[in-house]
């Protein structure tokens, strides 16, 4: 296989030795069986009149009660279920069932096959791997391999999208994808770089299905480097810039859009603050595409059939702000905006969320 040089790498970077406090361990105890309770109320007010994206607003709410029992020290069993309302429908847009099981094979690494731990939790760039998913595209189901530590973070996971049986007239979709992040420790007592490389493949198709497309493979790969400094020991926050570059590629070339290969790049000046974050950015891409990314950034329209504005540039600004409360509530006020400096025109996003999530002790199992 023409990428099995990039898997192999993949699941070294996997096992890679490092020491951690982030541990990959459950916060449960063996023998003992707990309710899991995740719940984000949201509201996602996206501003957007232009020919790449439409505007459209998400409101409601996800609720994701689990069981969570550690039959070993190194083995956690999770049992729920997912369920996505979105306000005024007066139902329940997705309601699924949450199982997996999770393999602890070392202090910093373990292996889940089943629900994997939310969309958010690969740490992906929004040009690729849009971050309102953690809205209405939280709970996954595949694989994944994750690996946290002082310096470098790692996931790599399967997300299977649309299962096919044999004879269905639609296509199987799944997302194969890489976060990697190397943080080194502080330089001259003040400085700190990060490495970031992110892969993701996008597939439609399969074998068995009886589907009018043809089969479509997309790949993106992004990377670069973050520098941070911290003003008077953190005293004053932390100020840096982070230059990213990213490249997209259809992979069978039968893309609807005609786009074969595309390129982009995300230069941010960023301040944090305590619980405030302010980016400025400039945002420069030709042809670019990711089928999984926020539209805002692409070449190719969401709504208008055969349209792709080939040259874009963005002027971007953002500001967040992070409220915790102890340990199980969150809440995060948020402000995108974007400048088209072709299309003179500004475009923006606002998002309101709380969110919880705690660990509750129902029961201790007595085992022989």
């Amino acid at each position: 296989m023409r990428y099995s040089g990039i898997f192999i790498l993949i699941l070294i970077l996997n096992v890679f030795p490092a020491s951690s406090q982030d541990k990959t361990y459950t916060n449960a105890s063996e023998g003992n069986l707990y309710l899991n309770l995740r719940n984000i109320n949201f509201v996602k007010n996206n501003e957007y009149s232009n020919p790449i994206t439409e505007g459209y607003t998400l409101i409601g709410f996800f609720l994701q009660p689990e069981l969570i029992y550690n039959p070993d020290e190194k083995v956690t069993l999770h049992l729920g279920a997912h369920l996505l309302s979105f306000s005024g429908s007066n139902k329940f847009s997705t309601v699924k069932p949450v199982f997996s099981t999770t393999w602890h094979f070392s202090q910093n690494s373990c292996f889940t096959i089943g629900t994997l731990s939310g969309s958010n939790e690969h740490r992906m760039f929004d040009p690729h791997f849009n971050k309102e998913m953690i809205y209405n595209a939280y709970s996954e189901d595949g694989l994944q391999f994750r690996t946290v530590g002082y310096h470098f973070f790692n996931d790599t996971w399967l997300s299977w999208e649309n299962y096919i049986f044999k004879g269905d007239n639609e296509r199987e979709i799944f997302t194969a994808g890489e976060s990697f992040r190397y943080t080194s420790s502080s330089v001259a007592g003040f400085l700190k770089f990060e490495i970031p490389v992110q892969l993701q493949f996008k597939h439609y198709g399969g074998q068995i299905s009886n589907y009018p497309e043809h089969v479509e493979t997309y790949l993106n790969i992004a990377s670069g480097a973050k520098v941070s400094a911290d003003i008077r020991e953190s005293e004053y926050g932390t100020t840096g810039l982070e230059c990213l570059v990213f490249t997209g590629s259809s992979l069978t070339g039968n893309a609807p859009s005609g786009i074969k290969n595309g390129f982009a790049g995300w230069y941010k000046l960023f301040y944090s603050f305590k619980e405030a974050e302010f980016v400025a950015g400039f945002w420069s891409s030709h042809n670019f595409y990711a089928p999984n990314g926020n539209f805002i950034f692409s070449s190719v329209s969401d709504h208008l059939e055969n349209l792709v504005i080939a040259n874009r540039k963005l002027i971007t600004g953002s500001i967040n702000i992070r409220l915790p409360y102890k340990e199980f509530l969150e809440f995060y006020l948020g402000f995108d905006g974007y400048y088209d400096t072709e299309l003179k025109r500004f475009d923006n996003a606002l998002t309101l969320h709380l969110r919880f999530d705690k660990l509750f002790k129902l029961a201790s199992i007595n085992r022989p």
